[in-house]
C-alpha cells in the first residue's frame, strides 16, 4: 500500500487526474475517487485518507470528524464557505483552497460589469430589442476616468481589479480591507479607508470581493446602501451571502442607487422569480465570473500542490485555517512550482 492516500471526493470516477499526478510524481500517493451519495458514504470514503481533496459539497462536520489521519483538505475552488473550518482545525486538517487560479477571470468579470453599467450596454440592448430608439434613457453618462472605484476586499481579485481600473481607466480607487498592508497601498496607488460606510459613501462605484465567512456573511446592507450616492452602481462577484439580498432589492426599488451588476445570489441556483432578474438597472450572471478553460486546469494544478506540500513535510501556501498550526509539528516552507503540466 502506498504511504499517501488521496481522496478525491466528488466528480468523475474515471477522471485520469493528470494534474493531480503530474503534481505529486515524487510521492507515492494512492489516488482513490469516490463520488458518494450520502453523507454516510462519504464518511465511510475518508476514513483512511491522508489528504482529501474536495469537488463536491461534502465538507460537513460529521465528514470531517470520520477522519483519522488527514492531514489537508483542499478545494478546488476559490471559495470554501462549503466547508466547516472549525471541524478542520480541531481536528488539526490544514484547509487550502484555490486562491489565485481565477484572479484575472474574475476580475474582468468585476470590470466588465463595471464597464456595461457605465455605458449601459444592456440596457440600450434591451431597448433596440424592444423596438426603442431613445438615447436619453441610458443617460447620464459619467467620465468614468473622472470616477471613484470602491473596492471592498483587496486581495487577489481586488488588486486586479485596481491595477485594470485605476491603470486603464484612470478611475481614483478607495479599498477597504483592514487585513491589507500599507506596501500594498503603497505599490497599486490606492487610497484605504477603514470604514465601510466610508468607502459606499465616497464611491460611483462599488466592487465587492472578499471570501464568504462569519466575518463578512451579510457585512452590506441597508446601512450601506443608503450612503450610496443616486448615481452610484454596485457589482458583487465574490459570494451571495456577502450581501443581505432582501435589503439589496428593497435598496434598488428605492432608488437609493442607480443599478448593480450581479455575479452571485443568496440562493444558488436562483429562483426564477428573483425579483433583481426583472429590474432593468441589473445586469446578471450565473455565478460565471472565475470560469475560464485556463482556470478550469489550474485549478486542478492549484489544489494539487498544496496537498502535495502538505504531504511533503512543508505549510501550504493558501491555508485558509492558519490558527492549526498550534496543533501540529513545525512545516517548513512550500517551495515553488512551475507547474508540471499546463493546459
Amino acid at each position: 500500500m502506498a504511504p499517501h492516500r488521496v481522496v478525491v471526493l466528488g466528480g468523475d470516477v474515471n477522471d485520469p487526474l493528470e494534474h493531480e499526478r503530474a503534481e505529486m510524481a515524487d510521492l507515492d500517493v494512492e489516488f482513490v475517487i469516490v463520488d458518494p451519495s450520502s453523507e454516510g458514504e462519504a464518511m465511510e470514503a475518508v476514513k483512511e485518507a491522508d489528504a482529501i481533496m474536495m469537488r463536491g459539497n461534502w465538507g460537513t462536520e460529521q465528514v470531517i470528524k470520520a477522519t483519522d489521519h488527514c492531514q489537508v483538505l483542499a478545494v478546488y475552488s476559490h471559495g470554501f464557505n462549503h466547508i466547516d473550518v472549525d471541524a478542520c482545525t480541531d481536528k488539526g486538517i490544514i484547509l487550502t483552497n484555490g486562491a489565485g487560479m481565477c484572479a484575472e477571470e474574475v476580475s474582468n468579470q468585476a470590470v466588465t460589469m463595471i464597464l456595461a453599467l457605465n455605458r449601459q450596454i444592456v440596457q440600450t440592448t434591451n431597448d433596440l430589442r424592444a423596438g426603442i430608439w431613445d438615447g436619453s434613457r441610458a443617460r447620464p453618462i459619467g467620465a468614468i476616468d473622472e470616477e471613484t472605484l470602491g473596492l471592498v476586499g483587496f486581495g487577489n481579485i481586488g488588486r486586479q481589479v485596481a491595477r485594470k481600473m485605476g491603470l486603464g481607466w484612470r478611475m481614483k480607487t478607495l479599498v477597504y480591507d483592514p487585513y491589507t498592508p500599507p506596501w500594498l497601498i503603497k505599490e497599486y496607488g490606492v487610497e484605504q479607508v477603514f470604514d465601510l460606510n466610508e468607502l459606499f459613501e465616497r464611491s460611483d462605484y462599488i466592487s465587492v470581493q472578499v471570501p464568504l465567512n462569519r466575518e463578512t456573511f451579510h457585512m452590506i446592507g441597508k446601512e450601506q446602501f443608503d450612503l450610496m450616492k443616486p448615481s452610484a452602481y454596485f457589482v458583487n462577484v465574490c459570494r451571495g451571502s456577502v450581501v443581505n439580498e432582501p435589503e439589496l432589492i428593497d435598496a434598488l426599488n428605492q432608488k437609493k442607487f442607480r443599478g448593480a451588476g450581479l455575479d452571485v445570489f443568496e440562493q444558488e441556483p436562483a429562483d426564477p422569480d428573483n425579483p433583481l432578474f426583472k429590474m432593468s438597472n441589473v445586469i446578471c450572471a450565473p455565478h460565471l465570473a472565475g470560469s475560464s478553460v485556463r482556470a478550469a486546469w489550474l485549478s486542478r494544478q492549484r489544489a494539487s500542490q498544496q496537498v502535495a506540500a502538505v504531504l511533503r513535510g512543508n505549510w501550504p501556501s493558501a491555508a485558509q485555517n492558519q490558527e492549526v498550526a498550534s496543533k501540529l509539528p513545525a512545516k517548513g516552507r512550500m517551495r515553488g512550482s512551475e507547474g508540471k503540466v499546463n493546459g
